[in-house]
């Protein structure tokens, strides 16, 4: 019974996670937001609203409050940071330039190293604070920083991003296919960080190399 109910669990995520995220294709990529859309980064982010417009409001700013704060942040902001990145190349591919808006390791890295960076910024650099609470202002949300080398103990929430970002390469980063094929690039090469992820890319490769168009949607449906 236990190995039941766990394989009905994640076959719930499943379901979930193919609907929040949509199904790519090869000729009309879908926009590349998967991370963005995970279960997991929604999740975080719904309990950052639930605690800022909540819980804060009702409660006071406190350790439990403020750490909360602190740990959805770390979580979905690497990812959402990712995929505003690849909103921006999917433009500039549209346009004409060579470029590849998916998801890739290296991008995923950046984004939660540079995240990290700047929350331990913001947390022990007054300066630092108060440029990114005169950002977040400007953009219509007010905010007060306080200094606190304490909540740097939240660093390791950003493993629950690197993990939301693996996950989306498993499944083939959307719009790689159609990226490989624009650019002229070899498949095998061009899907390194999914087999990296635990993908098996082998057949998808080859049918991308040859242009089956059909198969490739077969393949990214699986």
């Amino acid at each position: 019974m236990p190995a039941e109910g766990n394989g009905a669990r994640a076959s719930i995520f499943e379901r979930v996670r193919r609907a929040l995220r949509g199904v790519d294709h090869a000729a009309a990529p879908a926009l590349p937001l998967g991370e963005a859309l995970h279960p997991a980064s929604l999740a975080a982010v719904a309990l950052l609203a639930i605690n800022d417009w909540l819980l804060k409001p009702r409660f006071g700013p406190s350790l439990v409050t403020g750490k909360l704060s602190d740990l959805a942040g770390l979580c979905f902001a690497p990812v959402v940071l990712s995929a505003a990145l690849g909103l921006v190349l999917h433009l500039a591919a549209r346009l004409g330039a060579p470029v590849d808006p998916s998801l890739s390791r290296r991008r995923l890295v950046a984004c939660t190293f540079a995240t990290g960076a700047v929350f331990t910024a913001v947390k022990l650099s007054p300066r630092a604070a108060a440029l990114l609470a005169a950002a977040l202002s400007h953009f219509g949300r007010p905010a007060a920083i306080y200094l606190d080398p304490t909540d740097l103990l939240c660093l390791p929430c950003l493993l629950v991003a690197l993990w939301i970002g693996r996950d989306e390469l498993r499944r083939i980063p959307l719009g790689r296919p159609a990226a490989l094929h624009r650019l002229a690039r070899p498949a095998a090469p061009g899907l390194a960080d999914a087999r990296w992820a635990g993908a098996a890319t082998t057949e998808l490769a080859a049918a991308i190399d040859r242009w089956d168009v059909p198969r490739i949607d077969a393949l990214l449906a699986s």
